[in-house]
């Protein structure tokens, strides 16, 4: 009889730290095996790929991943053993890292282990010969972690541009662990020729199988078999019915998965498979769901002395929320009183988590905590202050997606609060002293987020009404000898006041260093002769910055004529999207607004022959939206230019119409103004 997996979006497996957006596939598991592909053999490499130059299909690429096998199996005691074979050629020495490899592992009670590692360096000698270096024992380091994880890293010998390297090694891990299956990335940051994985599962053990990219499969195989003599169990197979279900997946010429602008962890994009344990079924017992519901999740969390039980048992915390709301009447004065009052007094420690680790009374009086400690604390206060407000689960953007299917604690990374004041919901994360309660901070931009409550557990949007904003206004003059000298006001709000507060107060900067970095950085000549920061601390108001200066070369006098560039500041010359083609979405993260107001005075003389004509671009689905205009009266030249990304995140099939955009935008701000002197005008 046939049976299916349905592959859907799911949480990935315990002990991981990224999540994958993933593709409903159906696997049936009694396909005949056909014969296919045959897997390299260990230490035989054909000469055509040891006397390759170059990888034609990506002529970018510093190595190509020739092949990459694994196998997982269990083995006679019930554990799971899991081989793995790579073949990587090195094209260059921009390549070496592909002479090395790290296999980290859960070394707590021996869970895991690693053994049985060899490797090898083949290289072309005098002659052709093949020359075989061989992995040296003292070369394989195994360090600890953090205590709890370890790592073997080690890095083949002889490398050199066109040499071949090859590894393998085996993972063991204890019997009773079946959560810790391998999974399998099938692509990397080089091309990858050939990849393929191989399981072999019991059938009393379920597993979902998720499946994250849309890379064609050439070869998904998998067949039903008897149980193994030698297994657990052998006695009994043919009572209760026991297999092993055996699987084969292949790609073929994986292009490579590089970093690309405005992109969340290549993790999130990899063409991969992973398994998520759902169900035990012994021989003989009533099968056992693995994993909950979320709403056991949300009431295990609430009676969590970790979690849910630091909410409402804390005087120092109570005692400290009714002092800063009393005399308040307004939900939002109270809300804003007590998040000012978290984010200014608590200094982040940089750790994310979701347990707390310290009791919120002993963090507030240290004055420091996490994640956890913060996020709770705010949600508590707020709470003691008469305001609704739950905890708010998240995946950091670097930690990766979150999957809504299975419920799985180990998505999460960190806790925001929600709060509703008035008619209006807030969500919240205190730990940055600079951040108002109006923006979420960058790293918690991750579409959704998990709210706890015992009654009614949800999810809700990262929705972040906030956006990256700069208006700048210049007044200025122009010479003919093509000198200008101006003074500028420039407005910077949401993103773009909290970056820029951080540059300053964190003394990234000096102060004259990011005025000039900043607004200087596109004219020639450029001199900064005083400026002015305002609002540095007042997070709640635009910061602005004013400044006066000169430039005795930013125009270009050729005979009769004066050619400049109106763009004086925030100057796009190229455009951030060069792959012609994008398989995964373009995430800002947030909105983006620039607006550049030039007036000119210009020189007494002068007729303007050219000036660069109205320009706009619009972004489908209302995506955002480019204008530039210039006009001229008398002597006097105005430019406005005006850049709004309207949304934060653009699917692949929006990717091209994006990179059409920033294209017109980067010719626009090349355009240029030309001046002729007049006719009935006598030179000396």
């Amino acid at each position: 009889m046939l049976t299916a997996f349905i592959l859907q979006y799911e949480a990935c497996r315990r002990m991981r730290r990224t999540w994958w957006k993933l593709s409903v596939v159906l696997l049936l598991l009694q396909l005949p095996l056909q014969a296919q592909e045959k897997p390299p053999k260990w230490g035989e490499v054909p000469p055509a790929d040891l006397d390759m130059k170059s990888f034609p299909a990506d002529t970018n690429a510093a190595a190509v991943v020739l092949s990459d096998i694994g196998r997982a199996y269990f083995n006679e005691e019930f554990g799971i053993e899991f081989e793995r074979h790579r073949r990587v050629k090195i094209l260059s020495e921009a390549g070496y890292d592909w002479g090395s490899f790290v296999v980290t592992y859960y070394a707590k009670n021996r869970i895991q282990r690693v053994a049985e590692i060899e490797g090898y360096t083949f290289t072309r000698g005098p002659g052709g010969a093949v020359r075989r270096d061989k992995l040296d024992k003292k070369a394989i380091f195994d360090e600890d972690v953090d205590g709890e994880y370890r790592r073997v890293r080690a890095t083949l010998p002889a490398l050199a541009p066109g040499c071949v390297v090859e590894y393998r090694y085996k993972l063991k891990i204890k019997e009773g662990y079946y959560t810790y299956l391998p999974d399998w990335e099938f692509q990397t940051s080089e091309p990858t020729r050939w990849s393929e994985y191989r399981a072999e599962i019991p059938s009393m053990l379920g597993y979902a199988m998720v499946w994250q990219g849309m890379s064609k499969l050439e070869i998904n195989e998998a067949e039903m078999r008897d149980w193994p003599p030698l297994m657990p169990y052998a006695q009994t197979a043919g009572i209760y019915n026991l297999k092993m279900s055996y699987h084969r997946w292949a790609m073929r010429d994986m292009p490579a998965l590089r970093r690309e602008p405005y992109m969340t962890p290549p993790s999130d994009h990899l063409a991969k498979i992973d398994f998520q344990l759902t169900k035990i079924m012994w021989p003989g017992s009533v099968p056992q769901d693995v994993m909950n519901t979320w709403e056991k999740l949300a009431e295990d969390l609430v009676d969590s002395d970790h979690f849910g039980k630091q909410l409402d048992r804390h005087k120092v915390l109570r005692q400290q929320a009714e002092t800063l709301v009393a005399g308040l009447t307004s939900p939002e004065d109270k809300l804003r009183a007590i998040y000012d009052y978290v984010r200014t007094t608590m200094t982040w420690d940089e750790k994310f988590g979701i347990y707390v680790d310290v009791d919120l009374d002993k963090a507030l009086q240290a004055r420091r905590g996490g994640g956890p400690e913060i996020g709770l604390m705010l949600t508590s206060m707020l709470r003691f202050a008469g305001l609704e407000a739950c905890p708010v689960l998240i995946s950091t953007r670097q930690h990766g997606r979150v999957l809504q299917i299975y419920p799985l604690l180990t998505q999460f990374n960190h806790v925001l609060t929600y709060v509703k004041a008035g008619a209006r919901e807030y969500l919240l994360e205190a730990t940055d002293p600079l951040c108002p309660l109006t923006l979420v901070p960058e790293h918690s931009l991750n579409q959704v987020g998990w709210l706890v409550d015992k009654k009614n557990p949800r999810w809700i949007g990262i929705a972040n009404p906030g956006a990256l904003s700069n208006n700048t206004v210049v007044v200025a003059k122009l010479t003919s000898e093509g000198a200008i000298t101006g003074h500028f006001e420039s407005s910077d709000e949401g993103y773009s006041g909290l970056f820029d507060r951080h540059t300053l107060l964190n003394k990234k900067k000096k102060e004259e260093d990011y005025v000039r970095d900043g607004w200087l950085s596109d004219m020639t000549g450029a001199q900064l002769d005083s400026f002015k920061i305002s609002n540095q601390d007042s997070i709640y108001v635009p910061l602005l910055t004013r400044a006066h200066f000169s430039s005795n070369d930013h125009a270009q006098v050729m005979g009769d004529k004066i050619y400049f560039n109106p763009m004086l500041f925030g100057r796009r010359e190229e455009n951030p999207f060069k792959s012609p083609e994008r398989f995964f979405p373009v995430d800002f993260a947030y909105g983006h607004k620039y607006i550049f107001t030039l007036n000119l005075t210009l020189p007494e003389g002068y007729d303007v022959q050219e000036v660069p004509k109205y320009s706009a671009a619009t972004l489908p689905n209302g995506g955002g939206q480019f204008k530039r205009q210039v006009q001229v009266d008398g002597n006097r030249l105005q430019m406005i230019s005006q850049m709004i990304i309207s949304k934060p995140r653009f699917e692949p099939a929006e990717y091209r119409s994006l990179r059409d955009f920033y294209d017109r935008i980067v010719t626009a701000h090349a355009d240029q103004v030309v001046l002729t002197r007049s006719k009935n005008v006598v030179t000396q």
